[in-house]
């Protein structure tokens, strides 16, 4: 495992499995962090469509970062684009995940993923990036503010 020999590039059909393993984790921390994220029970097989959806949509875009001594994916991020019919600039990319395994972390590999992220966004048009996590995460809350995310929306609820 060496910090310096992990390259980010988008993810592929034979990455799936490992995509799907580390958006599971994501997930499984979201839970942990807020109750009303109770994962479904059956978290693989609605990840693994998920991905695979993904990876064929036009709108959405999963990149990773791989670990080029193995192999092993140990980072990913993934957004989609979304019309603001109302305003400008019309085309955001909503980053929906984000999860780094906690080894490759503190060495600024969420930056240089976000970095990429931002980069590929903007070649398909979107004029802002946002990051969409639960309320109670800390940790997503301040790495977002040291990389200049500034508040856009809130969205509160209501059980039925």
């Amino acid at each position: 495992m060496s910090f310096q020999k992990v390259s980010v590039r988008p993810a592929e059909e034979k990455d799936v499995e490992q995509v799907v393993e580390l958006i599971v984790r994501l997930k499984s921390v979201n839970e942990e962090v807020d109750l009303n994220f109770k994962v479904v029970e059956n978290i693989y097989e609605v990840v693994r469509d998920y991905v695979k959806d993904s990876l064929s949509d036009d709108k959405a875009v999963i990149l990773v970062a791989e670990d080029e001594e193995d192999g092993s994916i140990v980072g990913v991020i993934r957004f989609h684009l979304v019309d603001r019919i109302f305003y400008e600039p019309r085309i955001k990319a909503e980053i929906t995940d984000f999860y780094i395994k906690p080894v490759y972390r503190r060495k600024r590999l969420g930056s240089t993923l976000l970095h990429k992220a931002v980069e590929v966004a903007k070649q398909k048009g979107a004029g802002i990036v946002t990051a969409f996590y639960p309320a109670g995460n800390i940790i997503a809350d301040s790495f977002y503010e040291k990389e200049k995310f500034i508040p856009l929306n809130k969205e509160k609820y209501i059980k039925c």
